[in-house]
């Protein structure tokens, strides 16, 4: 079974390939063909008038043309013809809808161009702005990016904060690739000019010999691992039941921080195991400590980053219960902490 990511992908493919021979559709096109059709890709159920809730009038007598409601998270999806150049006028009514809807979060797209406005941010709407996501990125980022936007359990469990971060960070990895690309190359073919040397490849290597550029500049230009701000640090998910947390595995340190935002599941399975014992009792310690509270009856929300010594015991306080966190956490593809997991480490 293909996974959101996947589906996306393939909807945003078929759309950008309808796009080409109907530029420019109108706002009940983009409604229809656009934004239904990624929303379904997602996971989001459609036909659900209580999820997917269509130009409800809130108590100031204005409606959004969406309010998403799923689990505990929710958010103002306003649509606008592809036509429509997106600005603070478009931004202050959907932040209105969202503040209605008691939700920092407001959508607003042509279809084209997908804008996140952050209530809590301050200024004027245009300040509002935490995301924006365009059609026409290179390759499958845009794709990507939106499968992060919009996915269901990350909505469900009150966690969008996290998506936004996760989506920026790319963003400016993406950023700084493209200006490396763009001030690097030069100093490069000047190496291959001045040495004769007969491949870009060869030059790059030479050139980063020579300190004239980085090695992880050399790697960016040579299309190989992008430079890593934090070397040796990879990110995963978890997600059980509507919680949705997010881990730092540091392959140096061997440590496993759980990031402030995380939500976990308010319950301990196998009462009187000692399993079950040291989960009461390191979340008692958290709670304590204000590094955790209990958000809702069904969920606890991390304040603050909390460092594991592995992810078993990272993915047992998230879920409650025992569980496998090599199985468990998942990377931005899918793949499991396994596809990382040193050869040297036998169990946790």
């Amino acid at each position: 079974m293909p996974s959101a990511q996947e589906r996306i992908q393939e909807a945003v493919s078929a759309i950008q390939t309808w796009l080409a021979r109907t530029p420019n559709p109108g706002e009940a096109v983009v409604r229809q063909a656009i934004v239904l059709r990624l929303l379904h890709a997602a996971g989001f159920d459609i036909w659900n008038p209580a999820e997917i809730v269509p130009e409800e009038t809130n108590a100031t007598g204005n409606r959004s043309d969406f309010l998403i409601r799923v689990g505990k998270g929710k958010f103002a999806l306003e649509l606008k013809g592809m036509n429509v150049t997106l600005g603070p006028a478009q931004f202050q009514q959907a932040a209105t809808y969202a503040v209605n809807e008691e939700t920092r979060w407001a959508i607003v797209t042509n279809g084209r161009v997908w804008i996140v406005i952050d209530e809590h941010l301050p200024g004027k709407w245009e300040d509002r702005v935490a995301l924006k996501l365009e059609l026409g990125q290179e390759g499958h980022t845009f794709s990507d990016d939106l499968a992060t936007l919009l996915d269901v359990e990350t909505w469900r469990a009150d966690a969008f904060t996290n998506a936004v971060q996760a989506i920026k960070g790319r963003q400016q990895q993406r950023l700084d690739e493209a200006r490396i690309r763009r001030e690097k190359t030069a100093i490069v073919q000047a190496v291959m000019e001045q040495f004769g040397i007969r491949t870009f490849e060869l030059a790059a290597a030479a050139a980063a010999e020579m300190n004239r550029i980085t090695e992880a500049e050399r790697d960016v230009l040579l299309g190989k691992v992008p430079p890593d701000p934090h070397p040796g640090r990879i990110p995963f998910t978890y997600k059980v039941l509507g919680a949705v947390a997010h881990v730092v595995y540091d392959s140096k340190a061997t440590t496993w921080t759980v990031k402030a935002g995380s939500t976990a599941l308010n319950r301990v399975l196998g009462e009187g195991s000692s399993n079950a014992q040291g989960i009461k009792k390191r979340r008692l310690e958290m709670i304590a400590t204000g590094r955790l509270i209990e958000k809702t009856e069904k969920y606890l929300e991390y304040l603050a980053d909390m460092e594991y010594g592995s992810p078993s015991m990272a993915a047992v306080d998230i879920a409650g219960s025992s569980q496998n966190g090599w199985d468990v956490w998942k990377d931005d593809q899918g793949r499991p902490a396994q596809h990382y997991r040193p050869s040297t480490i036998e169990s946790d």
